[in-house]
């Protein structure tokens, strides 16, 4: 039965990709790229981020709102950081778990800051901010004891594009 579901899932899946993929094709076959995602490395993601923007000013700000959304979906992800490094030393489990959890907030508090401050012009503090809050603090300290979580290293790497296609959208030129 298992199987059955994730087969199932999984054609699922493919159908969605392909929808979204037709929706979003050119008469060249290829995914079009939003106005505001011409810089960004990972175009196809950053359409998502900004869709619906009319200027570059609601791009922006859509994009950041997505990273937030993101970071605190990441937050709650927390009991799988502790079932992680339920097997180390209760002292070192401790650690690592308030290093994960004061990382995720931090990480929040960074992207609801720079939504501030783009919204006050401060395009020095916005970039600093962004910049920030791909804190990898968490995934380094799991590695470090020989922690390995294939999905949150996952969410990480997705996460790290997220912020990427921010940084591209809100900076460009």
């Amino acid at each position: 039965m298992a199987n059955y579901n994730n087969s199932f899932s999984l054609l699922l899946l493919a159908i969605v990709t392909l929808f979204f993929i037709s929706q979003n094709a050119n008469g060249s076959g290829q995914i079009g790229v939003n106005q505001f995602c011409k810089t960004s490395n990972n175009k196809q993601l950053c359409n998502r981020m900004v869709n619906g923007a009319t200027n570059l000013h609601d791009a922006s700000v859509n994009a950041i709102k997505v990273a937030i959304y993101v970071a605190n979906k990441i937050k709650t992800l927390t009991p799988i950081v502790v079932e992680a490094a339920s097997n180390l030393d209760e002292n070192l489990k401790k650690q690592i778990v308030d290093g994960c959890v004061e990382s995720f907030s931090d990480t929040i508090d960074d992207l609801n800051l720079s939504l501030d401050l783009f919204n006050k012009g401060d395009m020095g503090g916005v970039g600093t901010r962004l910049s920030a809050a791909f804190d990898s603090q968490c995934m380094d300290s799991l590695k470090e004891q020989g922690v390995a979580v294939p999905s949150l290293l996952k969410i990480n790497d997705n996460f790290a594009k997220i912020v990427d296609n921010t940084l591209a959208v809100v900076f460009q030129s």
